[in-house]
């Protein structure tokens, strides 16, 4: 039997990557499908690895529907993932937009879909805009099981460590109080699920790919800020400290209205939890179905110390 196609869009995101290599690394997985790559530019120099890799790479927009039915032709199983732009004037319409361009751009040999999703915000009473975007997405491609008989699974990212490569980074501290300080705008001892994105996502896809689930809450485990500043002093061999920030002084050092955006999602997370509550049960349950991944302490003491 050929290789089923498992088209990834886009791929060269982060989390696209992070699949790419599970699956080209796993044993059966790997010869059970053959990868499309559809990417917006495929000349990129991240693009041309992948096609020196002989992996096919396509060209497609998520906001242009003319450009998805050729990227989609004899897809088996596609891979979806929506980026949240946050310069996005009305960011829930846009991706839900996109999705819709997905679903009107389906050809007949899909038969299974996993989107990358949120949990939703609102029937928390709360308002949070890049959750949900990506619930609404989630419950549009859920028509087609119905409509199409496609399957649609869901994996729901942890929050990237790679944000404390950038915009939550520890930063010297200006009052002398230690040698590092992060700040942020939740409860220190809140604790928030975290993934190693570009090393550990794609093996979070697997069980779904494999079929023994179709939704894993995709973590490697759950810290408090105060606890991820206890290992960047203990592993980078620093003293940190974490500091509350006002909301308004936060939100002021991000453009636009994605200082804004992210403090909603933070009082989310404080309030109510990332996934909704019961954060820890929900990745431990889903930690039983991955191997090899690594825990935040790992990720410092090969990112962080970088920074220094």
């Amino acid at each position: 039997m050929s290789p089923k196609i498992l088209t990834i869009l886009p791929a060269t995101s982060q989390q696209g990557l992070s699949i790419i290599s599970a699956i080209t690394n796993h044993p059966t997985l790997r010869t059970e499908y053959t990868i499309r790559a559809v990417v917006r530019n495929p000349s990129s120099p991240t693009a041309q690895s992948l096609t020196k890799q002989s992996i096919e790479v396509l060209p497609a927009d998520l906001n242009n529907p003319d450009t998805l039915t050729p990227a989609l032709t004899n897809t088996h199983t596609l891979i979806l993932i929506t980026l949240t732009d946050y310069s996005a004037a009305d960011l829930k319409h846009q991706e839900l937009t996109q999705v819709q361009n997905v679903i009107s751009a389906c050809p007949s040999s899909i038969k299974h879909i996993v989107f990358s999703s949120a949990v939703p915000a609102h029937p928390h009473g709360r308002e949070v805009d890049v959750f949900d975007s990506k619930f609404a997405a989630e419950e549009a491609l859920r028509t087609l099981s119905s409509s199409h008989g496609i399957k649609v699974s869901v994996f729901y990212p942890g929050m990237f460590m790679q944000n404390f490569e950038t915009f939550m980074r520890p930063l010297p501290d200006p009052e002398g109080k230690a040698d590092l300080v992060v700040y942020n705008v939740v409860d220190g001892g809140k604790k928030i699920p975290l993934i190693d994105a570009v090393r550990d996502l794609g093996k979070f896809v697997v069980p779904i790919l494999t079929g023994e689930t179709e939704k894993v809450y995709a973590a490697s485990g759950v810290w408090s800020f105060e606890e991820v500043v206890e290992i960047m002093g203990r592993v980078m061999g620093k003293k940190a400290r974490y500091v509350r920030m006002e909301e308004e002084v936060y939100a002021g050092f991000m453009p636009g209205q994605k200082g804004w955006q992210v403090v909603d999602m933070m009082r989310f997370y404080e309030e109510v939890g990332y996934y909704g509550g019961d954060e820890e049960g929900k990745v431990k349950e889903t930690l039983g179905l991955v191997e090899g991944v690594r825990g935040f302490e790992e990720f410092v003491g090969e990112k962080l110390v970088k920074l220094e």
